[in-house]
Order: C-alpha cells, then structure tokens, then sequence
C-alpha cells in the first residue's frame, strides 16, 4: 500500500470536482431520478446548467467549511471528460464514520470503472480519512450497483421495504457498510493470494 496513490488506478483517477467545467455534463445527469434524488437530496426533476452549478457550489462550499464532506471527479486518466462522481458525505470525524455516493454516468461506466474506483474510495476513506466505518444506501432497482459493493466487502445491515419510488414503482432501501478491520483483512487475502 505505500507507494500507491490515493487518486490514480489502472484506468480511471479520481479529481477535484470542477463546478465550472463539469456543470455542463452533471446536469444532464439530473434527468436521472436516482440522482437526483442521492445527489440534491430532493424531489426529482431535471436541473438546468445554471441551477446545477449553483447547487454544487453550495454543497462544496458548506463541505469546505464543515469538513463534512469530500467530492470527486471520476475521469480516465488523462482525459478531462467526467465519468462519474464519487461523494464522502455525512462524516462524522468524532465517530470516524461516513457515507459513500457513487454515481455513473451510464451502466456501461459503472460496470467497466466501479470495482476500481472502489477500492480508491476504500483506500481513502480508510487511509486518509482514517474513518473507522463507511456506509451507503442502495435501491434493490440497481444490482449492478449492488454488487460492486457486495465485491468491495460490504455487507447489508437493513433492508426497508418499498421505502423508494423509482419510475412508478416502489424498491427495497438498502443500507450496506464495511468496516476498516473487514476493509483491512480483505486487502491481506487479496496480498496473499498473489
């Protein structure tokens, strides 16, 4: 683990979130209810360039002040396109716990970079930030997302029932989380077996 970057995998890095550049591209994202919702912690609808750009720009604004929260660009490497966003929110310093967001921008991106970005999510979390416990909430609408994080080690604590509504139809929230001695064994399983 010394020696490897916190930021740059095999094919995608993680970058500062660039409200001015990427604002174009994130809010077309917003036609996304899954986003939406995760993202602007609110009632769906597409958000226009302008309102986007606003929002975020609150929300790193607050995030610098409080500490609170961590936002990433996913790109490839080198490219300055965005593929996808990755958020450590809710970060409880005191109690070293905190939320994973991860969003794609399409199931392709998901399914080719999400185990990847994983582990960069992981590493950090659990290296720099040096939080003790990380957990999402996850909708049973999306098994590929579901098993990007059952591969990364986390488990599912609760299940809610219909507690969301996607494209007329109500799912299944799921809370999952990973603990850093879990994260921290299934790194010495995966040295071992090489």
């Amino acid at each position: 683990m010394i020696g490897t970057s916190l930021f740059i995998g095999n094919e995608i890095e993680l970058t500062a979130l660039d409200p001015e550049k990427d604002v174009e591209v994130l809010s077309t994202w917003t036609s996304d209810q899954e986003f939406v919702k995760e993202f602007m912690e609110g009632n769906f609808r597409p958000y226009s360039a302008a309102e986007f750009k606003k929002a975020i720009a609150e929300k790193i604004k607050k995030a610098n002040e409080t500490f609170g929260a961590y936002y990433f660009a996913i790109r490839p490497i080198g490219k300055p396109e965005i593929i996808g966003l990755l958020v450590f929110g809710w970060i409880w310093h005191s109690q070293q716990t905190g939320r994973l967001f991860l969003f794609f921008e399409d199931e392709n991106a998901l399914m080719k970079f999400g185990d990847e970005v994983m582990q960069l999510a992981l590493r950090y979390s659990f290296m720099e930030l040096s939080l003790h416990r990380l957990w999402t909430e996850l909708s049973d609408h999306n098994p590929a997302k579901m098993a990007i994080f059952e591969r990364a080690g986390f488990l599912r604590e609760t299940q809610r029932a219909e507690a969301l509504f996607y494209d007329g139809k109500h799912y299944d929230q799921l809370d999952y989380a990973i603990l850093k001695p879990e994260w921290k064994k299934l790194q010495e399983e995966v040295l071992y077996e090489k």
